[in-house]
């Protein structure tokens, strides 16, 4: 049997996922979706798909198996939804959707189906650092603080804050909730304005566990940087960074670090298609779920009132 794949998006993580499926044994990415007709061509060609103007007609496409949405974020939850009263599996970039009501339709929608549809696109779920990191923990007691920095480089515009939050902290929120096996009842955020709209947030959540949470978000300029640190009853623990070569010249000594998401989690992203596909070929979502992209959503619009009223929020 070959798994016939749609791809709805052809910017930066539509391709990385054209190229992640066109690979897998058994899978064919048979039709890429665009509105510029150009960059559908383009992605159609490098994988040898068909080339569409319609991401709403790919999401009802008799033909295909599964849908890859990796259009912009208003545009998520309606297709979503498309493509599960279609009877498609989803994998659906993050964020679910750009409101926690519009999440709330996606999980109502899978409901009216009978089964989970979707996974959402929280590839650190699936990044070797991040998954020693979960395994350290296991061995040190009870989470007492989990603290997340997530520097973003971020040179081609400025966004304004409710972007910043749902676009990049939500993979942080994410993040704080997986590692906690808990969820957030409350979050006080604040936002430090400069050059750009958003410089810097500082987040702090506490969760139903009793542990809490703290997010730091920087729109750094020295490249992409991701760190977790867990404080557990009977000790810390760091995730490691991706091991890279110390390179000696010129006599300065360094480690690459990288400009972008796509060489940080790359492997992340190759996992993370390889368990999507896995759990289709199983009738089943491995992965975060559409529940999960809900509560995330939930965090993130209790994070934007909090920026806006300088209150602790509730979830």
């Amino acid at each position: 049997m070959t798994l016939r794949v749609g791809v709805i998006g052809t910017g930066g993580m539509g391709r990385e996922h054209i190229a992640n499926l066109s690979v897998l044994d058994g899978v064919e990415v048979a039709v890429v979706a665009d509105i510029v007709e150009k960059s559908a061509a383009s992605a159609a060609a490098s994988c040898g798909a068909s080339a569409s103007t319609d991401p709403a007609a790919l999401a009802v496409d008799a033909t295909l198996d599964a849908v890859v949405i990796a259009s912009p974020d208003d545009t998520h939850a309606a297709l979503a939804i498309t493509a599960i009263q279609s009877g498609k599996y989803v994998l659906c970039e993050k964020p679910l959707a750009s409101t926690a009501e519009d999440a709330g339709r996606v999980v109502d929608a899978e409901r009216a189906a009978g089964r989970d549809l979707v996974q959402v696109g929280f590839m650190r779920q699936y990044d070797p650092s991040h998954l020693q990191l979960d395994a350290a923990m296991s061995g040190l007691g009870a989470l007492r603080h989990l603290r997340c920095v997530h520097r973003n480089t971020n040179h081609q515009w400025e966004r304004p804050l409710e972007l910043v939050f749902s676009q990049s902290l939500i993979h942080d929120v994410h993040t704080a909730r997986w590692l906690s096996a808990s969820e957030f009842t409350s979050v006080v955020a604040q936002v430090v304005s400069g050059p750009r709209p958003v410089e810097h947030v500082a987040l702090l959540g506490a969760m139903e566990n009793g542990s809490t949470v703290t997010i730091e978000f920087v729109e750094a300029t020295y490249g992409y940087d991701v760190e977790v640190e867990a404080t557990c009853e009977h000790g810390v623990a760091v995730a490691a960074q991706p091991p890279q070569p110390l390179i000696r010249s010129d006599g300065v000594q360094h480690r690459h670090i990288g400009d972008d998401w796509f060489g940080r989690f790359a492997e992340a992203y190759r996992k993370e298609v390889e368990d999507w596909v896995a759990g289709i070929l199983d009738d089943r979502v491995n992965g975060p779920t559409a529940a999960d992209g809900l509560a995330a959503q939930r965090v993130v619009d209790a994070a934007i009132r909090s920026a806006s009223s300088g209150r602790r929020e509730a979830v």
